[in-house]
């Protein structure tokens, strides 16, 4: 089922054209040889989007049944539209020999597009994901002024970590508490990185699978009882933002802990969020069937909503939930859902910085949720992205080649229409491009 279908979702990749089924690409620099065929695809894709028109005998046909002739070229005219001509190919970052990233250099902008080619001649494309854009002349003013521009609420910061609080560098609307959907997962890791080093629990100690939700991840589709270590529930929480994983490590280290982390890494308005809702009570309190578990909710004090929640278990539970209720349009995302500020997320980023925590770098740095071309700016880029119709937030955790180390993260909601999320994901990604370079 797709990611986008289920409330919480992942952002593994900031795509614009996807087919289903493509696998995450390997880490750009463990291989640097273009083979030929991928290079001959590179040339073909930059004369497709010149209009060539050789589309049928450059894509898949998987590829054009997810998307359809017509609905390709109008993404590309909008490409044209808002970036100019396409001019060149201007860098190839391999993963395999039919797996890569490839940059096109426009009029205004050098955007960078996975392409992934089948493994059988002739080869064709059986992916294309836009993944970001550099605009030309960029500055974080004109970033500032199109988040600004956005509808509804919207916000970000970037902040120095250098000392011992984060030094706001940028910020806009950083005050304001915003839906940040997954990135709440962060805290979570945290309380759980903090119970090992406090020799509570080891990364090794294993659980059985006993608790599911809904995507995304993969958890819900395994066999019950599994036995999984906390380090691999951890993992697949923060790189594919798997909620049963989340839900099981709620449970392991205690919602009140990590309600306490909450309020120990500096949340401004922690009581705007606790008691942390694990990810299947947050759907099934979305639902209209709970529409009066949801009032009392609402109305309730922080003690009350966490006794609501444990004595409403068996309507809070996974049949309670219609995955209709919560794909296409914001629900309930200004009372039902995980907040923080952008401070609050520099805040959260800054204490995992300052615990160094090598187990918890290594994990949020598994998927760092930006094109690889772009992490090679960086020393080190760990990331959380989180998504629902009316929410998207992203926050990195970033390592400067100069040294140099920062906190980059923001949000965009609004609880009339569904955000644009590759919109938000094309301008944000410009961020921490031209922070890098500071």
């Amino acid at each position: 089922m797709p990611n986008r279908i289920i409330g919480i979702w992942l952002l593994a990749a900031f795509a614009i054209i996807s087919v289903l089924g493509v696998p995450s690409p390997a880490r750009a620099e463990q291989m640097t040889a273009v083979s030929s065929e991928y290079r001959d695809r590179a040339a073909d894709l930059l004369e497709i989007l010149k209009g060539s028109q050789k589309e049928e005998s450059f894509f898949a046909s998987s590829f054009l049944d997810a998307v359809p002739l017509a609905q390709f070229r109008d993404l590309v005219n909008q490409l044209n539209t808002q970036y100019g001509e396409p001019l060149s190919v201007s860098r190839i970052i391999p993963a395999s020999n039919t797996d890569g990233t490839v940059e096109i250099t426009y009029t205004k902008a050098v955007l960078a597009m996975r392409m992934v080619l089948d493994s059988n001649a002739p080869y064709p494309v059986v992916g294309l994901l836009i993944t970001g854009a550099n605009m030309k002349d960029d500055n974080i003013g004109k970033i500032a002024d199109e988040i600004a521009a956005l509808s509804g609420l919207s916000g970000f910061q970037v902040a120095d970590l250098s000392g011992d609080k984060p030094q706001t560098i940028v910020e806009l609307n950083s005050s304001e508490q915003l839906a940040i959907g997954s990135t709440f997962k962060i805290y979570v890791l945290a309380e759980l990185s903090r119970s090992i080093k406090a020799g509570e629990r080891q990364w090794s100690d294993v659980t059985p699978l006993n608790r599911k939700s809904l995507p995304s991840g993969v958890l819900q589709d395994w066999p019950n009882g599994t036995p999984l270590t906390l380090q691999t529930l951890a993992t697949m929480m923060i790189s594919i933002s798997d909620n049963s994983a989340t839900d099981i490590l709620i449970d392991v280290v205690g919602r009140d802990k990590v309600d306490e982390m909450m309020r120990r890494t500096g949340h401004t308005q922690p009581d705007k969020t606790a008691p942390m809702l694990k990810t299947l009570e947050m759907f099934a309190l979305k639902m209209p069937s709970n529409s009066d578990l949801r009032q009392r909710y609402i109305k309730a004090s922080e003690t009350e909503q966490k006794q609501l929640l444990a004595d409403e278990q068996a309507r809070l539970g996974i049949d309670s939930v219609s995955i209709a209720n919560l794909a296409n349009e914001p629900v309930h995302i200004d009372t039902i859902e995980w907040f923080a500020s952008p401070t609050d997320i520099s805040n959260l980023l800054n204490h995992i910085l300052k615990t160094n925590d090598p187990v918890v770098l290594d994990i949020i740095k598994v998927n760092s949720i930006i094109p690889p071309g772009d992490a090679l700016r960086w020393n080190y880029i760990g990331g959380k992205g989180g998504s629902e119709p009316g929410v998207i937030s992203f926050a990195f955790l970033t390592k400067s080649k100069s040294g140099k180390t920062y906190a980059i993260s923001g949000s965009w909601n609004n609880s009339k229409a569904p955000v644009d999320n590759d919109k938000f994901t094309l301008i944000f990604n410009r961020l921490p491009n031209l922070i890098a370079s500071r």
